[in-house]
């Protein structure tokens, strides 16, 4: 889920600065009063109501990049299913299918049938 946008949490802050209760303020601009609240504890601990950065999230796979790419260069018409056979056996490494084609996708790695 995206976060709310920088506009939609001045006007709520604003309103309620204005003298709004948080839960009016949040009804008015169909929010949870918590967020509303969130938002305007973070304007008064950080002085902005910038939504965090997220953490970049890595991928178990990302440590078997160079073995995943000369896999699939030395057989581009392996399955995901014997991929992840594969890695379960000789990386000791389990995951699912439908994870590694993600990973595959994302790192440009495509997979066009030959028959």
């Amino acid at each position: 889920m995206r976060p709310y946008d920088t506009d939609l949490r001045e006007r709520v802050v604003r309103a309620v600065h204005k003298g709004s209760s948080i839960r009016a303020a949040a009804l008015r601009f169909e929010v949870h009063p918590t967020t509303a609240g969130r938002w305007l504890e973070r304007l008064e601990a950080h002085g902005e109501l910038d939504p965090a950065a997220r953490p970049l999230r890595g991928s178990v796979l990302d440590e078997h990049a160079d073995w995943l790419a000369e896999l699939r260069a030395d057989d581009p018409a392996l399955s995901c299913r014997v991929i992840c056979e594969r890695l379960a056996e000789e990386r000791g490494l389990e995951v699912h299918e439908t994870t590694l084609w993600y990973w595959l996708r994302r790192h440009g790695f495509t997979h066009k049938k030959t028959r």
